[in-house]
Parts: C-alpha cells; sequence; structure tokens
C-alpha cells in the first residue's frame, strides 16, 4: 500500500482556513487599560457607609494600636461570597462577607490585649469552583527584626471549596510554601512598599500594605481575560 501524503500547499491552506473561521481568541487584559477604567467603574459597597457609621458610634475605641482595614475591589464578573473569616489573633470589627462584581468593599480587624492581629479571609469565587484566600498579619510592635507586616494572597486548586480545610491556611501561607491544593504569594511590607502579586491562567491578585500599626489594605481581584471583567469595566473599555 502506498500512503498519500497531502502536498505542502494542502496543509498551508486547511491551517489558514481553520485559522479564518475557528472561534475568535480572548486576548489577556491589559491591566493599564483595565485599570482606568476600574477607576470610576468600581464603586463601593454597602460596608464603606456601615463601617462609618460603626467607627462614629464607637469613636471611644480609637484606642487600639493595631487596626488592619482592608478594602477589596472586584474587577471580575464572578460574585465573591460564602465568606470564611478566621481571626487567629485580635477581633472582627466588621465589613463585608460579599463582593458583588464591579464593587470594592471594607473588611476592619483590631488587636487584642497586647497582641497584633492576624489570621486569614476567604470568599468563594462563584462560578469558578475555587476560593480566593487573604492571609494578613500585623504585629502589635513593630521592629526591624521579626515584626513587620505581611501580606498573602492565593488560590486554591478547582474544586477545593471546603472551608473545613482552612483552620491551617494562616500558617501555612505565613511559614510555607504553595500545596497541592492552594498555590499563593506572600510580601513583608517594612521598608519596600510594592505589591505582592499572584496570578495564575485565569485570575490575578494585587496587594498593597502598609507598615504602620494601622494597616491598610488595598487588594484587586482580577481576571486575566476580557471575557470574565465586571460588565461595569468592560463598558468603559
Amino acid at each position: 500500500m502506498v500512503l498519500q501524503f497531502p502536498s505542502l500547499k494542502t496543509l498551508l491552506m486547511t491551517f489558514l482556513f481553520v485559522i479564518g473561521h475557528g472561534p475568535p481568541p480572548v486576548w489577556m487584559t491589559d491591566f493599564k487599560a483595565v485599570q482606568a477604567a476600574a477607576r470610576t467603574a468600581v464603586t463601593p459597597g454597602q460596608s464603606f457607609e456601615q463601617l462609618r457609621k460603626k467607627n462614629a458610634e464607637n469613636h471611644w475605641q480609637y484606642g487600639y494600636w493595631v487596626k488592619v482595614v482592608m478594602t477589596i475591589e472586584n474587577w471580575s464578573r464572578f460574585p465573591l461570597n460564602s465568606w470564611n473569616n478566621i481571626v487567629e489573633s485580635g477581633a472582627f470589627f466588621g465589613g463585608a462577607n460579599a463582593i458583588n462584581p464591579g464593587k470594592k468593599e471594607k473588611l476592619e480587624f483590631r488587636n487584642g490585649d497586647l497582641v497584633g492581629s492576624y489570621g486569614t479571609v476567604s470568599f468563594l469565587i462563584d462560578g469558578a469552583d475555587r476560593r480566593f484566600v487573604i492571609m494578613y498579619s500585623a504585629p502589635y510592635l513593630i521592629a526591624y527584626i521579626g515584626h513587620r507586616n505581611w501580606l498573602g494572597l492565593g488560590l486554591t486548586s478547582k474544586g477545593f471549596t471546603d472551608i473545613r480545610e482552612e483552620h491551617g491556611y494562616y500558617y501555612t501561607m505565613y511559614n510555607e510554601w504553595d500545596t497541592w491544593d492552594l498555590k499563593w504569594a506572600r510580601k513583608v511590607f517594612y521598608s519596600r512598599k510594592d505589591p505582592v502579586m499572584y496570578s495564575d491562567n485565569q485570575f490575578v491578585l494585587w496587594g498593597t500594605m502598609a507598615n504602620t500599626r494601622k494597616a491598610d489594605i488595598t487588594i484587586v481581584f482580577r481576571p486575566v481575560n476580557n471575557n470574565d471583567l465586571a460588565s461595569e469595566i468592560k463598558a468603559k473599555l
């Protein structure tokens, strides 16, 4: 039997036909363009006003040495909900337990007696079958050696959404390295203030943290692809 192979010209024409008639590619989003759109498209959620009122009502509590205030922006089309808040030290003061697409919400934590504020917060990425995990550590005393502010951002593997697995996440994300079900990046915020970033083929996580005891944290949850952006941001691109 003699095998008949197609000619190079035939292969080339077939390749061009498939490329020309296949589904349109999904381009990765240019960060600067999305960032510019998000400045006006991403708006404050209910937690901003709720915390403003609660802080006003509890003004006599301003003596706390350590206060962690997270602002989390959801640039994706995926709602962040079913939160899990594990405070290892200090106390949760208030804030949102869900972050809708195109919204930013706040969470506030305070120290306990002579201890700092640290723990983890996670959200279900609704529709992606994963969880978004935040690790924070703001010590009571910030020193040159040993006691500094830390922030970690991570994602669970697809299908790992059981919050019962999260009780060891703080110590894992603070002290150790990636596991088979949780990948992350962490950074100390002391002299350098450049952000901590983690990304995979679906999401990009970006965060900064003040290097003082009043530790303001800003976090952006962003998709890799244009198709997964919040509709509010898409409308401005």
